[in-house]
């Protein structure tokens, strides 16, 4: 098929779907007229894209927006540990072994039993952490995409294939399967870490989007896809999967927050990152033997950890709110 019939396609669904499907409004006024009859030219507003929209809703959301905030910062500092931090990652200062946090020395979180500074651990195990948690929510939800559109577009067969596999997976008891594959497939690596954690996410974001294309593959839109000859593809990716960013996003931020929380449980078990890679997770397992005495080995990380898990739901909710289909249709 050639590529003008393919645009002949995709015009086709815009106007039966708005463009790619998604339901769009242009908010306008007449032209030439005015109230006493006489011709008289009125300014029309420029119209609003959909995610101009999305946007507006989002920055009303302020928890959302400052977690956004606080995520960023974090996500810096992670990034530009190195240069941040006072102290190497394995640094030795035997003399100020177990000190409590302090301003003295920028100790602001005290230190180890073998007098590393726990501020610059803390600091590059955000980057690890955040690292993976990130590849996790990308991976997982790139294959449960994948796998949810081609289930929902073609159905039937294909659709019972692909769901039954999900189903088996979701059978499955994740800590013994992540426990397990980490014995077999080798601990420590933050990658290997992320391709198997990604491998137990993408079920339910295969579900959501697999009932979502049951739902598209019926609109008006499709139809006049398929009507003017275009190709299961371009329906797929043109015209239907933009209608489902607004979930899949949502939901990509809610893999994030598991993720992070699931590492480091993974690490403090002892089956996740390893040294002489950072992970916050690992520091909690090191902090532990000190107890109460050292209280600070297992207070800042889990704190930090806590804190990303709240500002990464957040936004969550708040993309949520901004992506409701039911608070589309705005007044100018």
């Amino acid at each position: 098929m050639s590529n003008r019939q393919e645009h002949f396609g995709d015009r086709l669904a815009e106007q039966a779907g708005g463009v790619g499907g998604v339901q769009t409004a242009t908010v306008g006024f007449p032209v030439g007229e005015s109230l006493a009859g006489a011709p008289d030219l009125v300014a029309e507003p420029e119209a609003r894209s959909q995610w101009s929209y999305v946007r507006m809703r989002f920055f009303r959301h302020k928890l959302a927006v400052g977690s956004l905030v606080v995520l960023i910062l974090i996500a810096i500092v992670g990034i530009f540990a190195p240069q941040i931090a006072p102290y190497g990652f394995d640094e030795l200062d035997l003399e100020n072994s177990t000190a409590s946090p302090t301003l003295e020395d920028w100790h602001l979180f005290g230190t180890d039993l073998l007098g590393r500074d726990y501020l610059s651990r803390v600091l590059y195990g955000i980057r690890t952490s955040l690292w993976v948690a990130v590849f996790v929510a990308v991976l997982a939800t790139a294959v449960g995409t994948a796998v949810g559109a081609v289930a929902g577009y073609y159905s039937g067969t294909v659709d019972n294939l692909l769901m039954r596999l999900t189903d088996l997976i979701l059978t499955l008891p994740g800590l013994a399967v992540l426990l397990t594959a980490s014995v077999y497939f080798g601990s420590g690596d933050p990658l290997k870490i992320g391709i198997i954690l990604a491998l137990l996410f993408w079920t339910a974001v295969a579900r959501i989007v697999r009932g979502l294309f049951l739902s598209l593959r019926e609109k008006e839109f499709v139809e006049a896809a398929k009507a003017a000859g275009a190709s299961d593809a371009r329906i797929i990716l043109r015209h239907m999967l933009p209608n489902c960013v607004g979930p899949i996003v949502v939901f990509m931020t809610l893999i994030v927050a598991a993720a992070i929380l699931v590492e480091a449980a993974l690490s403090f078990l002892g089956f996740g990152i390893q040294p002489p890679n950072a992970a916050l997770g690992k520091l909690i397992a090191d902090g532990q033997s000190g107890g109460l005495d050292l209280w600070w080995l297992v207070t800042f990380p889990g704190l930090v950890i806590l804190l990303i898990a709240l500002c990464v739901n957040f936004v969550g909710d708040g993309l949520r709110d901004a992506l409701d289909p039911t608070q589309r249709r705005m007044r100018a």
